[in-house]
């Protein structure tokens, strides 16, 4: 068993702890997926990717997981969601949540790799931020 659901949902919640995320964002929009949200604004999770590196002491799994979390809003001018939302999410994932099932052992720093405020997709801006860490569990 790879816990890659037990890193996603750790990342929701961390999400969903942050005061400005729940103040703009619908908690069913903050979910786990591929395909841009219909509604806005929303946050979407990536499948987890995860590399095994080998095993740790007591039987416990190492392994390298890493995901992308992208932060859509409403580029219309509504409300501050567009600029907002981006940054608040960055700073949540600033440090590791806790992850029921494993532990983690190192945690980057979150990358924002791609900042889009342009209107023409959709109406909406995004931002695409990278995280990486190194989980062990017990098998």
């Amino acid at each position: 068993m790879i816990p890659v659901d037990a890193f996603q949902a750790g990342v929701r919640a961390a999400l969903l702890a942050d005061p400005v995320i729940a103040q703009h964002v619908d908690p069913a929009h903050i979910r786990v997926g591929t395909l841009r949200p219909a509604q806005l604004p929303a946050i979407i999770i990536s499948p987890t990717r995860a590399n095994i590196l080998g095993r740790a002491s007591g039987g416990q799994i190492v392994a390298e997981v890493s995901l992308l979390v992208s932060v859509y809003a409403s580029n219309t001018g509504e409300d501050d969601a567009a600029h907002t939302l981006g940054p608040s999410a960055f700073v949540a994932l600033m440090d590791a949540s806790k992850m029921h099932g494993l532990a983690v052992d190192q945690w980057e720093r979150p990358s924002i790799i791609m900042h889009d405020q342009a209107a023409a997709a959709g109406n909406a801006s995004q931002d695409i931020i990278s995280l990486r860490a190194i989980i062990r569990w017990h098998d």
